[in-house]
């Protein structure tokens, strides 16, 4: 059975050259739209058969590294798609309720009328994705903050920081003992590799904090209220931070929640 979303907008629809683009081509990562107009009004319909909002898919589930890296690859996709065909990027909406997903992959609704900056309205997801992560995942945990961190900076780069994930990604794989093992001693049984690789596992994938030099946590606490109205919210994150560390990312010095955003 079809399924569709409809959004709603109170002016005279018109079908301008972005409407047309996208009738006429196959956008990879964009729900099929279709626009009308009836009683002054613009109705931009999208085709969700068969998928789930993110919306509804955290709701009921925590999200974990590999769904956040799954979603920043296709969001670049879909970014890429936008300069292929000549469409604005800041169209894209990333509220939860209008990013979908279907059998592993991730899909946008493109929305004309959109009067928005995709990088405020990207640093707004990260604020969702920090509430919905799971606090029992380290490296997703990590990553949501550094997120939300690095889009708080004035003009940051969407393109780059999602290209920076990827590439940290790649990363990560060659060194897992199970990716390398394989390049390294062909002739030796997985049994026996897995026992060669396991001292080894902390060196490849680990790192720690110089809890001297990085407990921001604590300087957080020390001055600001709001932290220690949210401590429920950050104790996993406390717990964690005084563990691990990536220094890839930068330093963690001078992130600021504001109380809304929590």
């Amino acid at each position: 059975m079809e399924r569709k979303i409809t959004i709603e907008e109170h002016v005279l629809y018109k079908e301008d050259y972005q409407m047309k683009m996208l009738k006429a081509n196959s956008l990879e990562r964009f729900l099929k739209v279709g626009g009308r107009g009836m009683n002054g009004s613009s109705y931009y319909d999208y085709d969700v058969s068969g998928k789930l909002s993110l919306k509804a898919m955290y709701a009921r589930a925590k999200l974990q590294t590999e769904d956040i890296r799954l979603l920043l690859a296709q969001l670049g996709n879909a970014i890429r798609e936008t300069e292929k065909y000549l469409l604005d990027k800041d169209c894209i909406l990333l509220e939860p309720e209008y990013i979908f997903f279907e059998e592993g992959s991730f899909y946008f609704c493109y929305y004309p009328p959109a009067q928005q900056d995709i990088w405020e309205a990207f640093h707004v997801l990260t604020e969702y994705l920090v509430k919905v992560a799971d606090y029992q995942d380290q490296e997703c945990v990590r990553l949501v903050f550094l997120l939300h961190k690095e889009t708080m900076e004035e003009n940051y780069s969407l393109e780059k920081l999602i290209e920076v994930c990827q590439e940290e990604a790649e990363e990560e794989d060659k060194g897992n003992p199970k990716n390398r093992q394989k390049n390294m001693f062909p002739d030796m049984p997985v049994d026996k590799q897995e026992d060669l690789f396991d001292d080894k596992k902390e060196e490849s994938t680990g790192f720690r904090y110089d809890t001297k030099e990085h407990d921001w946590i604590s300087e957080q606490e020390m001055g600001s209220s709001i932290m220690r109205e949210t401590d429920n919210l950050w104790s996993p994150v406390k717990r964690f931070l005084n563990k691990h560390k990536k220094a890839k990312w930068g330093e963690w010095d001078g992130l600021h929640i504001e109380e809304e955003e929590l």
